[in-house]
């Protein structure tokens, strides 16, 4: 059990998502969209769902949107 919680706060502690400003469309709009993803995420997924492909979703969300993700 404790190897286990180990390896959660290590995978955990590094999920940051690191966005260029120079690289995306409309700079000014990053923070509006990252809120965004993350409400319709939470709007369309189950609790399961989100606490697994969060941080994919995302990427995947901010790229769609014209974002450039560096991580």
């Amino acid at each position: 059990m404790k190897k286990y919680f180990v390896l959660f706060l290590l995978t955990s502690s590094c999920s940051d998502i690191i966005i260029d400003p120079r690289g995306s469309k409309e700079p000014r709009e990053i923070i509006r969209d990252e809120i965004e993803c993350k409400q319709i995420i939470k709007d369309n997924l189950n609790f399961v769902d989100r606490f697994l492909m969060h941080e994919t979703l995302i990427r995947n969300c901010l790229r769609g949107r014209g974002h450039s993700i560096l991580n």
